[in-house]
């Protein structure tokens, strides 16, 4: 192999490299949850106005009737988890329809926007329909039980 030969696949695989890196940055930052405030979770109820079934998450746009003023509606924004996580969990892209009156339970936006991240969704007959991800201040992560691997015992070696 030509010592020009070499350069030009080092140089390659430096530019593959630098590439990865940038990709793999980008993907941990899209993941952080820095802008809700985990340390705490706020109840609102309200009217669907919109589900967006789409990647990276799916988003739920809410009315919500205005403090004050019972004749004007806030529109909230939940951001949800990917389509693929929560078809696991049993949504669907007709899941919420327009028009549906649900209860949210959510991580608040730290900059005091209306909405946050979703943890659960609550329907009038008293179904549940829950998040994924989202923070929890507690360990990192919202807890789902089937989502929890098993307890893997220390076999003494």
């Amino acid at each position: 192999m030509s010592h020009s030969s070499l350069r030009r696949i080092t140089a390659g695989t430096g530019v593959l490299a630098a590439c990865l890196l940038a990709c793999s940055q980008a993907a941990f930052a899209h993941h952080s949850y820095a802008m809700f405030d985990a340390s705490r979770k706020l109840t609102v109820s309200g009217t669907v106005a919109k589900l967006e079934w789409m990647n990276p998450h799916a988003f739920v746009w809410l009315y919500v009737r205005h403090d004050g003023h019972p004749s004007q509606f806030d529109l909230y924004a939940f951001e949800n988890g990917s389509v693929n996580a929560l078809t696991r969990l049993g949504w669907s892209a007709t899941t919420l329809q327009p028009g549906d009156k649900i209860t949210v339970e959510y991580w608040p936006l730290k900059d005091g926007r209306l909405g946050g991240h979703s943890d659960k969704f609550t329907l009038p007959d008293g179904r549940v329909l829950y998040s994924a991800g989202g923070p929890d201040f507690k360990d990192g992560r919202s807890p789902r039980p089937e989502f929890d691997l098993p307890k893997i015992q220390p076999t003494g070696r």
